[in-house]
């Protein structure tokens, strides 16, 4: 009776921390530049994929940072975005965990 209670308290702890460690932070920055001048974009839009509330926008100097929770059983996945200014064509690409990355928009002709 006590080893299968002990094994039970073994096994649900476990289990909760195989659930628990599925999550983790992921954080990616950038700068968003202008294909053809290489000058930061400012203002420019940059969202998470499918996460309404998971967005940024780009600062004077383009640069933007984005954090969002995601489910990643061996490690953080890539963040997919989104990124759109007016006069640009939006770009979509995805950015390694812990990684910045410099987006170069063209302009809509």
């Amino acid at each position: 009776m006590q080893k299968m209670r002990t094994l039970t308290i073994i096994l649900t702890l476990a289990t909760l921390a195989t659930f628990t460690s599925c999550d983790c932070v992921q954080n990616v920055t950038g700068t968003v530049i202008d294909e053809q001048t290489e000058q930061p974009i400012q203002n420019a839009h940059v969202q998470k994929e499918n996460k309404e509330y998971d967005q940024a926008d780009t600062d004077d100097k383009g640069n933007f940072e984005i954090m969002s929770i995601s489910g990643g059983i061996f490690g953080c996945p890539p963040m997919a975005i989104i990124v759109s200014k007016e006069g640009y064509e939006s770009k979509t690409l995805e950015i390694d965990n812990a990684q910045h990355e410099t987006i170069k928009l063209q302009k809509v002709e």
